[in-house]
């Protein structure tokens, strides 16, 4: 059978692009192939156990993708056939294309430690088979040890926590480190502290023991944490197995290498999503950012240039922006850390300012927001932003990236025009980013 456009996958990034071939151009017939009976929502995986109460509760609908009059087929593609230009999947069947894109994200990192093939070791896969024995595993356990303080194992640890004895090991010297400046980390841990999560700092785990199935944990610091169960939360690889025997050009780390438009080394072949190289949005080197935002821009930007109609440059960098729900606080990054920025040889000034998001501040709702705004020195350029706060915290961040990805300056922000009320925002005269801005003006100007 022929199609114009086969995308291998159906998550975030290949229903990004069938959805859009199908707005840009409804003339063209769209086959999604995906290996996953139902297909799941990536970033509601951390809440499966308490929150939602199942893997079926976070499932990304199938009629989204036949509404749209995108053909699904579910089997495994196991071969690229690209002088032929079709696909032969598991199931023998075999499929031919205009256009191929491969959207096959992206599986967790698996630690070669002694025991993790024990019942009760849990990895964090994004597809329903896997997820489903990951949350009876869950489910039943009362004692649970998550390695990783990333992003993912502190989600997993808010939502495990009620009525489970839970116990995060992160090797570095505290949470979210990759993400934020070390005072934000801290404002999570202590969040999860305050609902009974302990945590092991500047450890890792040497070994997994138990007979047949987990019954203790063994750290680098020679403490031995009783567990009924192990998550493993320290990153994920790119599932690139596909492209790579098609003789795809892959990355050092095994991404597929795209250029702007998401095209691969074979101009009828396009890569997003997880799978595809990244390139950092400050340095252009190849970088690590699997989000699904970033997997829907660049479908969007491949459906744009498979249809005919020119995507601007194309992608330009993957820039950090962050958010995530933490004992009920929201914490929220975009761009560089402080601690990023003198990394990268960047002279910054960063400026913390603290506001209330109603006016007066004894309005219902009313609750403090503190935002850490860095700005490079001499031109006042905003390059990062990181928030703490009510639940507004999860837009305002997306605010503060556009603002960065237009190059805006302190001079800039403060002058912008934007919408504030009483029992929606902060006072005109606190609006967080804006106040931030104008003191860095005024400390700039002190230097001077």
């Amino acid at each position: 059978m022929k199609y114009d456009v086969v995308v291998v996958g159906g998550g975030a990034g290949g229903l990004a692009v069938a959805l859009a071939l199908r707005s840009l151009r409804p003339d063209l017939r769209v086959l999604i192939v995906r290996r996953t009976r139902l297909q799941p929502i990536p970033c509601s995986v951390p809440y499966i156990t308490e929150t939602v109460g199942s893997v079926d509760g976070c499932l990304i609908p199938d009629a989204m993708v036949k509404s749209a009059g995108v053909d699904l087929v579910v089997d495994e593609v196991v071969e690229i056939d690209r002088a032929r230009k079709l696909v032969k999947t598991a199931g023998g069947r075999e499929f031919e294309y205009g256009k191929l894109v491969l959207a096959t994200g992206a599986g967790p990192v698996k630690l070669n430690i002694p025991g993790i093939d024990l019942e009760g070791v849990v990895l964090v896969y994004k597809e329903y088979e896997q997820l489903a024995k990951a949350y009876e595993v869950l489910r039943n356990a009362k004692r649970v040890v998550i390695v990783g303080g990333g992003f993912v194992g502190l989600e997993f640890a808010d939502d495990l926590a009620k009525g489970r004895e839970i116990h995060v090991v992160e090797v570095l010297d505290e949470v979210l480190a990759l993400a934020f400046d070390r005072e934000f980390g801290e404002i999570a841990r202590r969040r999860l502290e305050e609902r009974g999560v302990k945590f092991h700092l500047k450890a890792s785990v040497k070994e997994i023991r138990g007979k047949g199935r987990v019954e203790e944990v063994v750290l680098s610091t020679g403490e031995v944490v009783p567990a009924e169960a192990v998550l493993i939360s320290v990153g994920v690889r790119p599932n690139s197995e596909l492209a790579a025997k098609a003789g795809l050009a892959l990355d050092e780390s095994g991404h597929v290498v795209v250029d702007a438009y998401m095209r691969t080394s074979d101009p009828d072949i396009y890569a997003v999503g997880d799978v595809a190289q990244k390139r950092d949005y400050f340095t252009g080197k190849p970088a690590r950012a699997y989000f699904s935002s970033i997997a829907i821009a660049e479908g969007r930007i491949a459906a744009m240039h498979i249809a005919g109609v020119t995507p601007g440059k194309g992608f330009e960098g993957a820039l950090p922006a962050f958010s995530t729900v933490i004992g009920g606080l929201a914490l929220a990054a975009a761009g560089l850390t402080e601690a990023a920025a003198k990394k990268l040889g960047l002279e910054v000034l960063p400026v913390k300012v603290e506001a209330v998001n109603r006016h007066p501040a004894n309005l219902p709702g009313a609750a403090k927001i503190t935002l850490k705004a860095v700005f490079a020195k001499g031109d006042l350029r905003l390059v990062g932003v990181q928030m703490a706060g009510p639940e507004a915290v999860g837009e305002a961040i997306n605010y503060a990236a556009a603002a960065i990805q237009q190059h805006l300056t302190a001079y800039d922000i403060v002058k912008m025009n934007y919408a504030t009320q009483p029992l929606l925002t902060a006072s005109p005269l606190t609006y967080p980013l804006q106040l931030a801005a104008l003191q860095a003006i005024a400390a700039a100007s002190k230097q001077r």
